[in-house]
């Protein structure tokens, strides 16, 4: 499968948050191609500091996370090629435009965007979708 992958569902498996690790780790797995602005990369590593400053992981952990991270197939997008219609996007819609660059770069491609962010859900829902309802479309979670 060929996606547009939000940051959150990368946050979510590295982090192993309960609600969603199952959905963002199966999905993961059937990811052969992901794309995302290169945005993500610095969201990441910041998930990461805010949950070792707040105590949810010790500070060694981080660096395992983010070398775990750099193990899966998401290839980074420069922002600045996406931003003058993330602009417009978040314009339009009221969604920041740094979930708007994942939107913008799904469209281009025309790709889907696994995301588990419910405002781009709702205000893009002909383009972004969560982990698991692509996952269902492509037979592969129920």
């Amino acid at each position: 499968m060929t996606v547009v992958i939000d940051t959150n569902v990368v946050a979510y498996l590295l982090l192993g948050t309960e609600r969603f690790v199952d959905e963002s780790r199966c999905f993961m797995e059937a990811v052969e191609h992901g794309l995302a602005p290169a945005l993500w990369e610095a969201e990441l590593a910041n998930v990461l500091w805010m949950a070792i400053r707040q105590g949810v992981m010790p500070p060694e952990e981080g660096p395992k996370r983010l070398a775990l991270a750099n193990r899966l197939r998401i290839h980074s997008v420069p922002s600045r090629t996406l931003w003058n219609g993330a602009l417009v996007r978040a314009v339009r819609s009221g969604v920041a435009v740094y979930d708007t660059l994942f939107v913008e770069l799904a469209v281009r491609e025309r790709l889907p965007l696994a995301t588990f962010d419910r405002q781009v859900l709702k205000a893009f829902p002909d383009v972004a979708s969560r982990p698991g309802t692509l996952m269902a479309r492509q037979g592969g979670f129920g």
